[in-house]
């Protein structure tokens, strides 16, 4: 079975109260007449209430389809829009979201001209602010290489991608998840021998920063929040890659999941004995997965790692060097613990470097 349609955009929606006219409308702004098709994904929604908000917009290229399973997770409706997908292409879309101007024909086009399996969005927020990943080399032409373009920090799967590689892969959202449910499946995407393109300047996909609560961002255990960081690690996909590529996904993982979940719990989170285990037994799988994990990170990062491994501290004196990190200031923050490991690709001295030349050239 085929479609007319380029692209299907598949939108989630979980609660009336989101700008889904805003992600529809966007939508389908965003591709030239009879490129685009959009499929809202009702979930535990009625498709009559969902529609009603969409009063004045065009249905002709709108398709509606109810989902429920009872799970708080995008994973399910994602997957269950992924499985009605015919056109060559698919994108997601959060209801939270929305696409810049001619983003779609843009990614179209590109990924037509260079048979790419996928066009990675360049991101902002709605406030303006860039999100810059991956961490582009400084120099590059042509495709995105995984590991040398980090394109790992960037696992969340927006942009388009070719149906038949996905397809190909038999990858789909992580089930059950409360988040992270994307984690698998981007990097699946991005390492998985197709070729990947960043999408080119222009249109971009924006992250909604109006929603009253995105489904994601509350605040779980430890014990539950890296549930999808276990799935990834012991998945036999991973372990398969060349050591580069585990060792590139370790320190994502490590740096951007655990350190950075151990940052946002500084202030007054009540820790327990259960979120201190976790933290350790995530540091063990990573360093499991690429042992050479922490040689890239800054002094004041390894002073993070050094609290997560270390359980049998007390919860006073855990809590209390937390509630001081980082201790030596903004050059610990970059600068590793041995010179020579500054020069490797995972560092922050190369990466803020790198992003210091780019804004001396604008």
């Amino acid at each position: 079975m085929t479609d007319d349609h380029a692209v299907t955009v598949v939108i989630p929606v979980h609660q009336l109260n989101r700008p889904i006219q805003r992600a529809v409308e966007s939508a389908l702004a965003a591709g030239r007449p009879g490129q685009v098709k959009v499929l809202v994904v009702c979930h535990g929604l009625a498709a009559n209430d969902v529609q009603a908000q969409l009063s004045g917009v065009p249905q002709s290229d709108i398709e509606f389809l109810e989902f429920a399973d009872g799970v708080p997770s995008p994973a399910g409706p994602r997957n269950a829009g992924l499985g009605r997908v015919v056109t060559r292409y698919v994108a997601f879309l959060d209801s939270d979201d929305y696409l810049e101007g001619d983003a779609l024909s843009s990614w179209i086009d590109q990924a037509d001209s260079s048979q790419a399996d996928a066009v990675v969005a360049r991101m902002r927020l709605q406030s303006g602010s860039i999100v810059r990943t991956p961490r582009l080399r400084l120099l590059r032409v042509g495709p995105l290489h995984p590991v040398r373009d980090r394109v790992a920090y960037r696992t969340a799967p927006l942009g388009l991608l070719r149906r038949s590689a996905v397809e190909r892969l038999g990858i789909q959202f992580t089930a059950d998840l409360r988040s992270g449910e994307d984690m698998e499946f981007g990097l699946r995407m991005w390492f998985g021998g197709g070729r990947i393109e960043m999408g080119r300047a222009g249109g971009s996909y924006v992250v909604g920063e109006d929603a009253v609560e995105r489904v994601t961002g509350g605040m779980l255990p430890l014990t539950e929040e890296f549930r999808a960081l276990h799935h990834v690690v012991k998945a036999a996909w991973l372990r398969e890659l060349p050591d580069r590529a585990r060792h590139a996904i370790a320190v994502k993982l490590l740096r951007v999941h655990l350190l950075a979940a151990m940052h946002r719990r500084r202030n007054g989170f009540a820790w327990t004995a259960d979120d201190r285990t976790a933290l350790a037994k995530a540091v063990e799988a990573l360093k499991a997965l690429a042992p050479t994990v922490e040689m890239p990170l800054s002094i004041a990062e390894r002073e993070l790692l050094r609290l997560a491994e270390s359980p049998q501290t007390s919860l006073e004196t855990f809590a209390e060097a937390l509630g001081r990190w980082p201790s030596g200031g903004y050059r610990t923050q970059i600068v590793t613990p041995r010179l020579r490991d500054n020069l490797r690709l995972e560092s922050n001295l190369r990466y803020y470097g790198a992003e210091k030349l780019v804004s001396i050239r604008r």
